[in-house]
C-alpha cells in the first residue's frame, strides 16, 4: 500500500515502453485503464485513484486470474475483465490492505494465501472476515464483508489456468500475507506491494530484506517485473528492474545497520508522519510510519 498527492489523469491513448518491450496504449473503461502487456496479460491501472494502483489479468486457455481486486469500490472491475475473456475469473489478493480489495465483492470465486495469519480468519460459517485493523479500510470508508475462498494456495504453489503456469510466492516484508507470482515460462514476476516504483512501506524490516533474498533467487536480470503502484506518471504500467531490485535489498540493510542516511516525511492522505530513505529516481523506502489517523504501522515476526 502506498499513498501519493492526488494527481489528475495524463491523456490516455500515449504508446508507452515498459519492462522488456513496447505495449499497446492503454484504453479508458470508466475509471479504469487497461493496458495489453502480452496475449494473456493486461495491467488494469486506476490512474485517478490517489494510490495509483494497478491489477493484473492473467488468461488461460482454461481459467482467467485477476490479481488484486481494483481499489474502486463503486465501478465493477469484472465487467471491464468480461469484455477481455470469456473464461471463468478468480481473484487472489496480493495482500489484505483496503486498496487492492476495493472490488472484492464483485468476484464470485477468490483464491487467497494459505498460511497461518490468513487461516485465522476462517469463521465457523466457512467465511473469512478479515478485521479492519487488517486491511485498514477506515482510510477510504470501506468495510470488507465476510468472503467465500473457493481456493487455499500454499506458498510454492503452482496456478495452473491452462496452458498458463504462475506459482505463488510468500513474501512477507511490507505485510504478512504479501505474496508474489512468478511465471517462469514468460520470465515474468507480478510483484504486488513486495516491489514497486514508488515508496515501499516497510512493516517488518527482517522480513522484508529475507524476501527479497529469496526474490532475487528467484528472478534473474531479464525478468520483467510489475508492481502494484505507478510512480509520478500514473498511467505508465509500473515496472522495475532486476538491477532497481538489488538497490532496495542494500539500502534495506543499511537501513538495518543504522547506516543510511533517512529524513521526515508525511504525507496528507495516509501517513502523518514516517522516516523516508532513497533508493533511486522515484524508489524510496519508508519505515518508523504513522498513520494519520495515528495508528502505528508494522508488526513483530
Amino acid at each position: 500500500m502506498r499513498s501519493v498527492i492526488k494527481a489528475a489523469a495524463l491523456a490516455v491513448g500515449m504508446a508507452m515502453t515498459v519492462g522488456a518491450g513496447a505495449q499497446e496504449a492503454g484504453k479508458r473503461e470508466g475509471s479504469f485503464v487497461v493496458h495489453k502487456l502480452n496475449d494473456w496479460l493486461y495491467a488494469i491501472g486506476e490512474p485517478e485513484y490517489y494510490q495509483k494502483n494497478y491489477s493484473y489479468l492473467l488468461l488461460g486457455s482454461e481459467r482467467a486470474l485477476m490479481f488484486d481486486a481494483g481499489a474502486n469500490q463503486k465501478e465493477d472491475i469484472t465487467r471491464v475483465a468480461a469484455t477481455l475473456t470469456d473464461k471463468p475469473l478468480s481473484v487472489l489478493p496480493s495482500h489484505l490492505h483496503f486498496d487492492h480489495l476495493g472490488g472484492l465483492h464483485n468476484f464470485s470465486s477468490v483464491y487467497l494465501v494459505d498460511i497461518p495469519f490468513t487461516r485465522k480468519f476462517k469463521r465457523d460459517d466457512g467465511l473469512y472476515h478479515v478485521p479492519e485493523p487488517v486491511y485498514l479500510g477506515n482510510f477510504d470508508h470501506m468495510t470488507v464483508k465476510p468472503f467465500k475462498v473457493d481456493r487455499l494456495v500454499k506458498p510454492g504453489e503452482l496456478i495452473d489456468l491452462g496452458g498458463l503456469q504462475v506459482r505463488l510466492l510468500n513474501t512477507p516484508g511490507h505485510t504478512r500475507d504479501e505474496v508474489v507470482l512468478f511465471d517462469e515460462t514468460h520470465n515474468v514476476l507480478l510483484s504486488g506491494d513486495h516491489l514497486y516504483p514508488s515508496w515501499l512501506l516497510a512493516g517488518n524490516l527482517k522480513d522484508y530484506i529475507a524476501s527479497l533474498d529469496a526474490t532475487l533467487k528467484l528472478i534473474n536480470p531479464q525478468t520483467t517485473i510489475y508492481g502494484a503502484h505507478a510512480d509520478e506518471d500514473a498511467n505508465r504500467v509500473p515496472a522495475m528492474t532486476y538491477a532497481e531490485v538489488g538497490k532496495i535489498r542494500e539500502q534495506m540493510l543499511a537501513i538495518q545497520a543504522g547506516r543510511a542516511k533517512g529524513e521526515t516525511f508525511s504525507d496528507p492522505e495516509l501517513i502523518k508522519q514516517a522516516r523516508l530513505f532513497k533508493v533511486e529516481k522515484d524508489i524510496s523506502i519508508l519505515t518508523d510510519i504513522e498513520f494519520t489517523d495515528g495508528r502505528a504501522y508494522g508488526y513483530k515476526p
